[in-house]
């Protein structure tokens, strides 16, 4: 589940339930395995990329809402929300938000969207390249 872009620091996956094609309701069962994956990579902290547009698909699986659900669980959580399938889905302030609440989150961070693949590539990107800008792993730790 949780792919690490530098261990111990930051890490990757898809949404919980996720599965490629039509979008389903997802099952409190797959949100408990991906959580129990999550705290078994040592994850700290969540940054989630989906809208409004996914978060409804966890209605049934966390009635309390998925981000209070990650809360809930012990992780940390910020919400970056975007639609799906934009061709440029953040602004300039949205990659500097991302940014600073990644250097002050509880490390390891885990960035996922829906397939964790367009959203978070992004973000995992600018997260990457500030880090080189600013001092790199010292500055992110």
């Amino acid at each position: 589940m949780p792919n690490w872009v530098i261990e111990g620091l930051l890490a990757t996956s898809p949404r919980p339930g996720y599965a490629p094609g039509p979008e389903l309701t997802v099952h409190d069962e797959a949100v408990d395995r991906w959580i129990a994956e999550a705290r078994r990579f040592g994850i700290r902290s969540i940054m989630c990329l989906i809208g409004n547009d996914q978060l409804w698909l966890y209605r049934k699986a966390a009635p309390e809402g998925l981000l209070e659900r990650y809360r809930r669980s012990g992780f940390e959580v910020f919400h970056l929300p975007t639609l799906d399938q934009l061709t440029h889905p953040y602004t300039p302030e949205q990659y500097e938000a991302a940014w600073r609440a990644f250097l002050e989150l509880p490390k390891p961070v885990l960035v996922h969207c829906s397939a964790g693949m367009d959203r978070t590539g992004r973000v995992v990107r600018y997260l990457l390249e500030r880090m080189a800008e600013d001092g790199g792993l010292a500055a992110a730790r």
